[in-house]
């Protein structure tokens, strides 16, 4: 089996990862390149402002299966971020629901 390579220059590849930043966090490209492109020592410190939740965590807060989970974001209950394989939900969200004391209807005939 013959490897591909695709071989691109630094900038070229700063503005690959700049779009895609920008269409999975929904960030203006300026923002992100200027924050991707500064040197180590005017960087400053990365904070998450919103927390995430993996599939399993989501599951557990909420007191409900996978499979409930994948029909509440099929439906639009809960948005469900999507990195690579692993889905993620807002820890806000989460909650949001948990406090708007959200009611997993059984399914019919059971």
């Amino acid at each position: 089996m013959v490897g591909n390579f695709i071989m691109l220059q630094k900038e070229d590849l700063k503005a690959v990862v700049a779009e895609v930043v920008e269409e999975i966090l929904g960030c203006r490209k300026q923002e992100v390149i200027a924050k991707c492109c500064r040197s180590e020592t005017e960087r400053e410190p990365v904070t998450i402002e919103e927390e995430y939740y993996t599939r399993e965590l989501a599951c557990k807060h909420l007191h409900i299966s996978t499979t409930k989970l994948w029909r509440m974001e099929k439906d639009g209950i809960i948005a469900v971020y999507k990195i690579g394989r692993r889905s993620l939900y807002s820890k806000k969200a989460v909650d949001e629901l948990i406090k708007s004391n959200y009611r997993v209807m059984p399914l019919k005939g059971r």
